[in-house]
């Protein structure tokens, strides 16, 4: 997981771009801030990430599955990651 920092003030049009970004390269987004977002994508990627023109930086995160909010914040992830995965019918 990486939490990716935007370039400046927070704004739709900046956030819906660094998340278009993110899934583009395969990537998908787990969680929305004003300073940024929670994104899971593979580690060989964060230098195209990180180049995006909103993107400040990009620095890996790591959940305590014990912590205070870690149930909270995994039923987040889960809800987003949901709405971005395409169900496929057999």
């Amino acid at each position: 997981m990486y939490m990716v920092a935007f370039n400046g003030e927070f704004s739709q049009a900046a956030s819906r771009a660094v998340q278009h970004h993110v899934r583009k390269c395969n990537g998908f987004t787990l969680m929305v801030m004003k300073t940024g977002i929670i994104a899971a994508f593979d580690d060989s990627l964060v230098p195209i990430v990180q180049s995006h023109p909103n993107v400040k930086l990009v620095g890996g995160v790591t959940l305590n599955p014990k912590g205070y909010a870690a149930e909270r914040l995994q039923r987040i992830f889960s809800e987003n990651l949901s709405k971005q995965l395409e169900v496929k019918g057999e």
